[in-house]
Formats: structure tokens, sequence, C-alpha cells
């Protein structure tokens, strides 16, 4: 298996992080950088602070900066946070204009904030956000996790709303309606497209799902394909 691999700033040699991220089979390839500590892709980079380095630089405009740096060169920006939250109280003279920055610079550049504990943690937050780079939001979200061991009541309304362009209102409509996920099954598109809420263009969908035929499902090379 081909390792992992990150760039790291020099400065980072002395931190920890890159002698734990070779345990975890990630390679670390130094350089000096001009913004950021660590760069994952062209796309994801890391700006490692200390909690104390944190609050010193919201108190010198350094984290204005470094985040509309960071903002402009990477399209996923990541500010990491190591050490001991609580510490923040007894560091800062204010904590209201504390998390006001980091508000500011969290919305106006759209950093990401990750807290780890200690270079430990910081390498495997690391190394799981380079596992993840590719990660892609689902195309339609489920309308909840499978009931496995819930309620039949529960169990009916995840198969109905499993169907497309039904959600858990639509699903408890239709189960109201006609009582039972077989008979919502069965009913042809004419009958579906009278329920509120669902239309004809929604329900040749929905019919168009339950009628055609099946291809098995494979993965292959990582990508899903259907094979007939």
């Amino acid at each position: 298996m081909i390792p992992a691999r990150v760039v790291a700033d020099e400065r980072e040699r002395a931190s920890g992080v890159p002698d734990e991220l070779s345990k975890l089979n990630v390679r670390v390839y130094y350089s000096r950088l001009p913004v950021a500590d660590y760069v994952l892709n062209p796309e994801v980079a890391i700006e490692r602070k200390s909690v104390r380095d944190l609050v010193s630089s919201v108190y010198d405009s350094r984290i204005f900066y470094q985040a509309a740096k960071l903002s402009a060169a990477y399209v996923r920006p990541f500010l990491l946070v190591e050490g001991d939250s609580k510490e923040v109280e007894s560091l800062t003279k204010n904590l209201k204009s504390f998390y006001g920055a980091i508000a500011n610079v969290s919305m106006a550049y759209g950093l990401r904030i990750l807290y780890t504990a200690n270079p430990k943690e910081t390498a495997i937050a690391i190394a799981e956000l380079l596992n993840h780079a590719r990660a892609r939001p689902l195309a339609r979200m489920p309308s909840e996790l499978p009931p496995k061991a819930k309620s039949i009541p529960q169990q009916q309304l995840y198969l109905v709303s499993s169907l497309p362009g039904v959600g858990r209102k639509l699903a408890e409509r239709l189960l109201s309606k006609y009582g039972s996920p077989r008979k919502v099954m069965g009913l042809t598109a004419g009958e579906l497209a009278l329920t509120q809420g669902i239309g004809w263009k929604r329900a040749e969908k929905i019919k168009g799902v339950l009628d055609s035929k099946y291809a098995r499902y494979q993965e292959k090379g990582g990508q899903s394909r259907l094979e007939t």
C-alpha cells in the first residue's frame, strides 16, 4: 500500500506531529511553506496552533492575516487548535472578544476548526483528513438510519420514505391514507399522483424504481457500477 503523503512546514519538525504521522504510515515531506503548516493536497491545508499561540494571535491580530492568506490559497482551509481548551479562560482578558474573533475568521474566511489535545491526536486528525479528502455529500439525504431494532411503524416509515422524492412527511401521508407499505408499493402512478405533495413527475419516478428490472449492483476499482 502506497503511504499517504503530506507536506509540512520546516518549523513543524520539532512539534512531534510528523513523528506521529510516520507511525500512521503517512509520509512527511518538508518545505518552507509560505502559507499553512501542513498541505494535504492542492485544496486542503492546515494551520496548526497551540491554545496559547491562538490566544496570542487573536490579540496581535495575526489570526486575521493568516486566515486571509490561508483561504486565498486553499479551497478548504483548516485551523487546528492543539492543547487544553480550558486554558483559554485563564489566557484571555475577555472571552467574548476572543470568541468573537474566532467566529469572525471562521465565518469571513470559511475556516474549518478542529480541536486536538496533543501531537498524537493532531496526527490522527491529519491522517483521517487525508483518508477522507475526496469525501462528497450524499446525493440524497436518507430519511433516517435503518431501524433494525425499532418498532414496526418506524420500519414501515423507513421503507416508504426510501422511495425517490419521498421524505418522512410524505411517507406518513401515504401510510395514513393507504394503510400499509404493500398497498403503497402497489399503487399506480395515477393513484400516487393524487396524493398531496407527490404529483405526476415524482409518481413516475417512484413507479420507475419499483417496476424496473433489477440490474446487479457491483463495486469495482473503487467505483460503483451496475451489471446487467
